[in-house]
């Protein structure tokens, strides 16, 4: 996940847009005042060994980035900081409830994001309930990293650094190729990408350490990230669908409602034949718009993004060449 909240005071309109950069602008304070090189956390006995491990292993994975995905990996992750929180932010996304285009919030500089991120819980769930007498539908999760863009120099944060390893180079390659490439006013491509990348290079580090029962699980956790992603698109069009129909408002509702049963119902034979109970708490949340389409964001474009790479002969600088002549 990134966001973005460093943004000229002046550009600012209404209480509302105010209370958000404010808190953005004392959210990132908050972080950069925090922050500390990550030999001197090493150095320090009072840092538990977990951590002082992972802090080593960001600086490979950070290192490998730059080599072989073509990252720059240089630019960040070189400090950490504890925020004392399980979550650095807290983002949500809003749909109208017979709609699957997404609400969406201007920011200078960046354009259009189909999400809105406050570093205090709070704030998010004050502005989810302000959307939702509005009409809207909301989803609202906390995020455990984000990327500045390059306006900042990103550190490690606790709210990840305790991830299982794949987990956590995850965040870290996906993050990095936020700060190679954004295009602005588009969420889909951007966050797609960035999972395009980060999937595409644990690959490629897990080859590299000749993990190959690792790299095994991997695949096979990717094949299971794929179908069920499948089941999402195949509701979103079905939704989609029932939203241009004209019929009574009641009608669709009760229709939507049977439509994302059936979601659930196909969720859970994923489940069945996977064995574990990986989609546990999802299979808990009442579904919404705004719930399918945060899904959607970050995986709609990764075969469109696959084939380029493959079109590349692998290459990944000749690949974010590509990528760059998109915007």
């Amino acid at each position: 996940m990134r966001s973005l909240f460093v943004l000229p005071m002046l550009l600012l309109t209404g209480c509302q847009t105010l209370h958000f950069y404010t808190q953005g602008i004392r959210g990132q304070v908050e972080i950069l005042r925090k922050s500390r090189p990550n030999d001197k956390v090493i150095a320090s006995p009072e840092t538990p060994e977990a951590v002082k491990e992972r802090l080593k292993l960001a600086a490979e994975l950070c290192e490998f980035a730059s080599g072989e995905l073509t990252l720059p990996g240089d630019s960040a992750y070189h400090k950490y900081a504890d925020l004392g929180r399980r979550h650095v932010v807290f983002v949500l996304h809003a749909a109208p409830e017979f709609s699957m285009e997404p609400k969406k919030w201007f920011y200078p500089i960046v354009g259009e994001m189909d999400y809105r991120g406050y570093f205090n819980e709070a704030d998010a769930k004050s502005y989810s309930e302000s959307l939702r007498e509005d009409g809207f539908e909301v989803h609202l999760g906390g995020t455990d990293a984000y990327s500045t863009l390059g306006f900042f120099h990103d550190p490690l944060l606790n709210t990840f650094i305790n991830y299982p390893e794949i987990d956590f180079a995850e965040i870290i390659f996906h993050e990095l190729t936020h700060r190679r490439i954004f295009i602005k006013d588009d969420t889909t491509f951007n966050e797609s990408l960035a999972n395009f990348v980060s999937e595409e290079g644990i690959r490629r580090w897990l080859v590299s350490k000749g993990r190959a029962t690792e790299l095994a699980d991997y695949e096979e956790r990717l094949v299971r990230r794929r179908e069920f992603y499948e089941q999402v698109g195949i509701t979103t069009e079905q939704l989609t669908e029932l939203y241009a129909s004209g019929l009574p408002e009641e009608t669709m509702r009760e229709r939507k409602r049977e439509i994302l049963d059936k979601l659930k119902d196909r969720a859970r034979a994923l489940q069945r034949r996977w064995g574990g109970k990986p989609l546990q708490e999802w299979l808990k949340l009442d579904l919404t718009n705004a719930h399918l389409l945060a899904l959607v964001t970050y995986n709609e474009q990764i075969p469109r993004f696959r084939k380029l790479l493959q079109e590349e002969g692998g290459d990944f600088e000749a690949f974010f060449e590509k990528v760059e002549e998109l915007k």
